[in-house]
């Protein structure tokens, strides 16, 4: 290890023994991946000197072996975590398959998708009398906890985690925060003040990880009219070089999207590759999941000589029909949004002139396409807890709840339902940080539930106050609002609750939302440029407690997924397993 000199760098570097956390590279230690750490932290005053401090260090390695970068190379080399989830099995596919007069094989492969937030993974430690206090920007402040005490050796109770919002997430900040904060709180305990831990742009991009790439390869059988008899496909996942992020168990709930077929089979494969661990990235198990089986049903449609979204409304669910997972659609809409969705984009007519199109052009063609989406929701292992406090003074209200704002609106929807149960105006609530006083023991926010949850929590807590101050009122004259609170206080009504969701006593998927999109594409054969002519959405979210956030949700979400297939290829180099896609362009 050796550095040149630079003004402020090398007597910098020199101070720093006093930390004794700098990696001994004169080992046999054996490093799985590009970027691990060498230097674990560099304590300085000035983060532009820290920064060109941490550039100096050069390191050279020896015994180098050709890396795994792909899943490819993993099942060549023959290299696979054990355990990587359990076989499913539904019916019987591979009699199922064997009995249909159609049967079709094929694979198809996709790859990762970097996180992109403007906020990096950031942690500022401060020591205190009892412990430490932590501001960190993380999805999951029970577990930043927990993992803080960890490595300090000290009680739970010592760390103090708090988080006010988020500045983007979409899964990255959900564990990956957790060696940021541990980290940072080792440092400011040495140093015995406060310590600023925050990733640049470019480091982010390299070690924090991504969404997990995979493959799978598939064998279905159909009638000879295209009713899907069975489905059977092994799976492959990229897991980096460790296992601790498996996302294989997550594809089953949705591989089936919103097509029934009473015979599955799944055989999920973990690969370990020479690359970061990955992580949760926007509905990690749904979007493989759903990309996967239609892929599958765009194929069988095209070796069936089918059209593709004939093919796909002929297998849509029904109400009444069970999913792999034996659970009952007793709600489900999906063979009515189709058909309208088709009509309000005027589908047939459209068709007809990209038909039209196609034949009058060699070189430039267009594709008209309808998807539909079944999107479970599960309130396994759920726990959200809220707080409500009213201020007897002015009548002002504070609350905290279990979940992290991180741009989905849910300070917004919790302000909206604490106001409607209470009857008071939405400028009378302030939405506090997050804290693991106040909202200890939560899971993390994510899975699409957390919103509505913290607010079923919220709606609890009002309940319980509203039940507690009736009284009360009852006794007065048409009093306000402040004047109900005050007379509460001096009847000694206490003015605070507080509420926690738990998981309901089932594992069943609690409800199913359902949409469905039309979208048009005009490609360039000769050049793969493509233009996105239009796009039509229709998405049943039930009744809208903000139909804004909503909207602006799924838009989001379909920009997202256009991102992810169309401009996101991550690329690593072949010969030391380098992110080479690691900056805006």
């Amino acid at each position: 290890m050796s550095t040149s000199y630079q003004p402020g760098v090398f007597e910098s570097l020199q101070n720093l023994s006093a930390l004794d956390v700098s990696r001994n590279m004169n080992t046999s230690e054996h490093l799985d991946k590009y970027n691990i750490p060498v230097s674990d932290l560099c304590n300085l005053n000035n983060e532009d000197i820290a920064n060109r401090a941490t550039e100096q260090v050069l390191v050279t390695y020896s015994d180098q072996k050709p890396p795994i970068m792909s899943i490819e190379d993993g099942i060549q080399a023959k290299s696979f975590f054990p355990k990587p989830g359990d076989v499913f099995k539904a019916g019987d596919a591979d009699t199922a398959i064997a009995n249909s007069p159609k049967k079709i094989t094929g694979s198809i492969s996709w790859g990762e998708q970097q996180h992109f937030q403007m906020e990096t993974q950031i942690s500022i430690c401060t020591p205190t009398e009892d412990g430490m206090d932590v501001e960190a920007s993380t999805q999951w402040i029970d577990l930043t906890q927990q993992s803080t005490a960890m490595v300090l050796g000290v009680p739970e109770s010592s760390i103090n985690v708090r988080v006010k919002r988020l500045g983007g997430a979409y899964g990255s900040k959900i564990t990956r925060n957790f060696i940021v904060s541990a980290g940072c709180a080792i440092a400011a305990q040495i140093m015995k003040r406060t310590v600023k831990l925050n990733m640049d742009f470019h480091t982010n991009f390299k070690m924090v990880g991504r969404r997990v790439s995979y493959r799978a390869d598939y064998d279905v059988g159909c009638t000879n009219d295209g009713l899907l008899n069975g489905i059977k496909i092994q799976i492959y996942a990229d897991l980096g070089y460790l296992p601790n992020e498996n996302s294989l168990p997550g594809i089953v709930p949705w591989m089936d999207n919103a097509y029934f077929c009473e015979n599955w089979k799944l055989t999920p494969v973990a690969v370990k590759t020479n690359k970061p661990i990955n992580t949760a990235c926007r509905a990690p198990g749904s979007t493989p999941a759903i990309f996967m089986m239609e892929s599958i049903m765009e194929n069988v449609a095209k070796e069936l000589n089918l059209d593709p979204t004939a093919f796909r409304t002929l297998n849509l669910y029904k109400k009444g029909q069970k999913t792999p997972l034996g659970n009952v659609l007793n709600y489900c809409n999906i063979r009515q949004l189709v058909p309208q969705l088709m009509a309000s984009s005027d589908y047939t007519s459209r068709a007809a002139a990209v038909q039209a199109f196609n034949q009058a052009n060699r070189w430039k063609k267009k594709g008209l396409s309808v998807v539909p989406i079944k999107f479970g929701l599960s309130y396994v292992g759920v726990h959200y807890n809220a707080i409500v406090n009213i201020y007897a003074g002015d009548g002002s209200i504070s609350i905290a709840h279990g979940g992290i704002e991180m741009g989905q609106g849910i300070n917004t929807k919790v302000a909206q339902v604490c106001a409607y149960e209470l009857g008071v105006p939405m400028d009378l609530i302030k939405i506090k940080a997050n804290t693991t006083l106040a909202n200890a023991n939560d899971v993390t926010t994510g899975g699409s539930i957390t919103s509505e949850l913290c607010c079923l929590a919220v709606i609890n807590c009002c309940q319980d106050l509203k039940t507690r101050m009736a009284p009360v009122k009852a006794k007065m004259k048409n009093p306000t609002w402040k004047e109900w609170t005050q007379k509460c206080i001096e009847d000694k009504v206490d003015l605070s609750s507080r509420y926690c969701v738990f998981q309901p006593g089932t594992e069943d998927t609690r409800y199913n939302s359902y949409g469905v999109t039309c979208t048009e594409v005009e490609f360039d054969v000769l050049t793969g440029q493509h233009l996105i002519n239009r796009v039509d959405i229709l998405y049943d979210c039930g009744e809208s407690m903000n139909p804004m956030i909503d909207v602006g949700q799924v838009e989001g979400a379909f920009v997202m997924g256009l991102g992810y297939w169309l401009t996101e290829s991550v690329k690593f180099a072949s010969t030391t397993g380098q992110l080479l896609t690691r900056s805006t362009w």
